[in-house]
């Protein structure tokens, strides 16, 4: 990212921070117990829903509009100029010098949307090719040698970091794939790390801590932790924020954490890698199989059935057991529940943004809206998506 760009992130980020008023201020206190001095310490803002705002202050700032563009806060849609973000609150990823790098925005009552459809609860700022980049929320809280929270949402990681506790987020309930080398160097820097997600009674963050827990000790981390918060009978979720802001004490979920090693659900974790190992190895000998046979080369058309076979189904893929709700592979989730897989595992229902018809498929869909041949969940894989599924399955599976 170059120095331009980090420039137009500077000026949106006052620009947002102007723009915070005092009921949102209240707001973020009532819902989150954030103080108003850890508000501004943090940077926290608002941007504005009226159209083209932030792209008239960023170019009344002196901003050439491509390098606007470039930031990922302003984009052109059927030939139209769009704002990433309108009517939000702005959390901003900061470094260590409090500049921001990244941006992700939290819904309000203002935030424009469909009449029939209600927009995502968080969005995260457009990743561009020479623009930003999603970092590591709260890594500039690290401290060499000192213990680390690591949490699920954003918000609970700064009420954690106004405790002050260093702590880390992946804005979900685990961190992404290709993230998880960056984690964990950060927390190889750390002292022990303590993983506190949600409790529910979906065991979403359950899992997800369990996932995090497992890779971190596959990485070499050996002081890894994996917390409970306490849930009342009859409450269906409770996150690190809800609990800290009713009073409670991050000291005791420390002090009685289970040692990832040595948590059953970690050890689940390991059973499941190594199924996952098996089911690798057979798609690598039938492929063998298929190639040696001649038929890749005398086809230009890939039995998808057969394909199919040689890989995982949407439940070890997704890492949900049959008949079971968890977090949306690819979109994540704020209810832990948005991810219905079937009995047989072969197919899913997608709840993210809404129930709507025909919010599902198979694994081939999975893997498309995962590797972004497919962008809009509600459409059908068929044509040029649907053969650049199959190709990629065939080369990784097949």
């Amino acid at each position: 990212m170059n120095s331009e760009i980090r420039n137009i992130l500077e000026d949106v980020c006052n620009f947002y921070e102007q723009n915070l008023n005092t009921d949102q201020l209240k707001f973020l206190n009532s819902r989150y117990g954030l103080n108003s001095d850890f508000v501004h310490k943090m940077r926290i803002g608002y941007a504005p829903e009226f159209s083209n705002s932030t792209l008239s202050h960023l170019m009344a700032q002196g901003h050439d509009i491509s390098d606007i563009f470039e930031s990922g806060l302003v984009s052109r849609y059927d030939n139209k100029v769009v704002e990433a973000f309108k009517g939000r609150l702005m959390f901003p990823y900061l470094d260590c010098g409090q500049k921001p790098l990244y941006f992700i925005g939290r819904a309000t009552e203002q935030t424009p949307h469909m009449p029939d459809k209600l927009p995502p609860k968080y969005k995260k700022l457009k990743v561009t090719e020479t623009g930003p980049t999603e970092l590591i929320f709260g890594s500039w809280s690290i401290i060499n040698g000192k213990p680390l929270v690591i949490t699920e949402g954003v918000t609970d990681c700064l009420i954690v970091l106004q405790e002050g506790y260093p702590s880390i987020s992946p804005v979900t309930t685990r961190f992404k794939k290709q993230k998880i080398e960056d984690v964990a160097l950060e927390c190889g820097r750390a002292g022990p790390v303590y993983l506190i997600n949600d409790n529910e009674e979906s065991e979403a963050g359950l899992q997800g801590a369990a996932k995090t827990a497992t890779t971190l000790l596959q990485s070499g981390i050996t002081e890894v932790f994996i917390c409970e918060i306490p849930r009342p009978e009859g409450i269906e979720k409770v996150d690190l924020n809800d609990y800290l802001r009713s009073g409670g004490d991050i000291q005791p979920l420390i002090d009685g954490a289970t040692p990832g090693a040595e948590h059953p659900r970690v050890k689940q974790e390991y059973v499941n890698q190594r199924m996952a190992g098996i089911t690798r190895l057979r798609s690598s000998l039938s492929k063998t199989r298929w190639q040696k046979s001649g038929r890749e080369k005398n086809s230009s058309v890939i039995d998808a059935k057969k394909l199919k076979m040689c890989m995982p189904n949407v439940s070890q893929y997704a890492g949900i057991p049959p008949g079971c709700r968890g977090v949306h592979p690819v979109y994540g989730s704020s209810t832990g529940q948005n991810f219905a897989v079937s009995d047989d595992g072969e197919t899913y229902t997608s709840f993210h943004g809404g129930a709507q018809k025909g919010r599902g498929g198979d694994i081939f869909k999975l893997v498309a809206l995962e590797q972004g041949y497919l962008n809009d969940e509600d459409m059908p894989l068929r044509g040029e998506a649907f053969l650049k599924t199959i190709r990629y399955c065939k080369d990784n599976w097949g």
